[in-house]
């Protein structure tokens, strides 16, 4: 089983190909260019036109690894975000309230109580404190009717 790669792996496996990229573009365009100088040079020096297509042969083969190469590279980061996506929903559903981690503190063992860990309810409903504003400073007065409007309960 291959194990999972980090995201450092997957931006230099990314690099790597972006410069393979790059090489292919070049072979490319020097097969352009020798393709168009050996037909150029066989109609100037009169001999066969057909030597034309050894570079038209080159540049399909490479056209077509390239196009191979593409196939692959979009199955592999297909691959990647599904296994991505996957994690993603694993570490989500990792906590949910039923399945918290339940706990035995040193202290307590003897009387055997057990903490079950999980959402906490602070019971606060909404506090918007003008009184506690920065920009400000401290208001003294505001201080008692800011908390007045607190709902706190």
């Amino acid at each position: 089983m291959k194990p999972e790669l980090t995201e450092k792996q997957v931006k230099e496996i990314r690099f790597l190909r972006r410069k393979a990229i790059k090489r292919r573009q070049m072979i490319v365009l020097s097969l352009i260019v020798l393709i168009l100088i050996v037909f150029f040079c066989a109609l100037g020096l009169h001999f066969s036109v057909f030597y034309t297509l050894i570079p038209v042969f080159l540049l399909a083969v490479v056209v077509i690894l390239g196009i191979r190469a593409s196939r692959q590279a979009m199955a592999w980061e297909k691959k990647v975000s599904e296994a991505a996506k996957k994690s993603r929903q694993e570490k989500e559903t990792k906590f949910e309230a039923d399945e918290a981690p339940t706990y035995i503190l040193p202290a307590q063992q003897a009387d055997e109580v057990q903490f079950r860990l999980g959402p906490v309810d602070s019971g606060i409903k909404s506090m918007n404190l003008k009184a506690f504003d920065h920009g400000n400073g401290f208001n003294q007065q505001e201080k008692e009717s800011d908390l007045e409007k607190a709902d706190l309960f």
